[in-house]
């Protein structure tokens, strides 16, 4: 019986959720949802106003506080409607740091590729087995999330761009590398370890063009000024690539590109070149 189900097909599913589920459930970058952000702001600033509310009354009871003896005695405090005060502020702090913390983790997702939003629009076009109200949340993008783990995410858009690179130059590759998870034709979910793994070649060979070819153009400079400002905007470059391509955080970019300046300047110097 695992066997069988192991080998289901997406077209094995009946029309309707149980298929668009198993569409789904097939390829992890098309688990999308929505952010509600607009919906979470409110529910922030509704929290917000009513911490605020309470904050307002708990100073107004201790300013007309007539024993002055409660307020520097805790134990001793008999007044009911501070008690009731702090009861329902301590209640309301807790809802309000369970939304934060909830927004925190759901604004913190990456947003979904535009490519595989258009892949599930497409695929619920052309099946017309789900109800359109009931799908339209794809068509709000801007706050589609993807809550599969992207840990790298310049390799997750580069997988994206080889994807139709390839399928636009070689018409054969469909048919090649797509997984087997699907029998229709014009559903194109590839195999992850290929497509990974060229992702993975490419993003290496070009680093290593990016910080190598650099020095083979000094070394084959005569001129001192030239190999210094070829020194300046390769290593701009370096620290600009880091800055659009991944989340390295300001102090990592400047070690990273004092480090690469340090190895260019030290492979000037040992040309027997003067850099100074």
């Amino acid at each position: 019986m695992a066997s069988m189900l192991s080998h289901k097909r997406v077209e094995d599913y009946r029309p309707g959720y149980p298929r668009f589920a198993a569409i789904i459930g097939a390829h992890a970058p098309f688990h999308i949802s929505r952010r509600f952000a607009r919906l979470r702001s409110r529910l922030v600033l509704l929290k917000q106003d009513q911490l605020s509310s309470l904050e307002a009354n708990l100073e107004a009871v201790d300013a007309n506080e007539t024993k002055a003896i409660y307020l520097g005695n805790h134990r001793r405090d008999n007044n009911p409607a501070r008690k009731q005060i702090l009861q329902e502020i301590d209640c309301a702090l807790k809802e309000y740091d369970e939304l934060i913390e909830r927004n925190h983790r759901m604004l913190n997702h990456e947003s979904a590729q535009p490519l595989n939003v258009a892949s599930l629009q497409n695929w619920v076009q052309s099946t017309g087995c789900l109800s359109r109200d009931e799908t339209a949340y794809l068509g709000a993008e801007e706050d589609l999330i993807c809550v599969a783990a992207q840990t790298d995410t310049f390799l997750v858009r580069l997988e994206l761009l080889l994807e139709r690179a390839l399928l636009s130059c070689w018409s054969g590759f469909a048919g090649c590398f797509r997984s087997p998870i699907s029998r229709d034709p014009n559903v194109y979910i590839f195999s992850g370890a290929f497509i990974k793994r060229f992702a993975r070649a490419a993003a290496a060979s070009g680093v290593v063009l990016l910080l190598l070819l650099p020095v083979i153009v000094i070394n084959s400079l005569a001129s001192t000024l030239l190999r210094l400002v070829l020194i300046v905007l390769s290593t701009a470059m370096v620290i600009i690539l880091l800055a659009v391509l991944t989340k390295a955080r300001t102090g990592d970019m400047f070690v990273a590109g004092a480090t690469y300046a340090t190895v260019l300047v030290v492979f000037v110097a040992g040309t027997g070149q003067s850099v100074c």
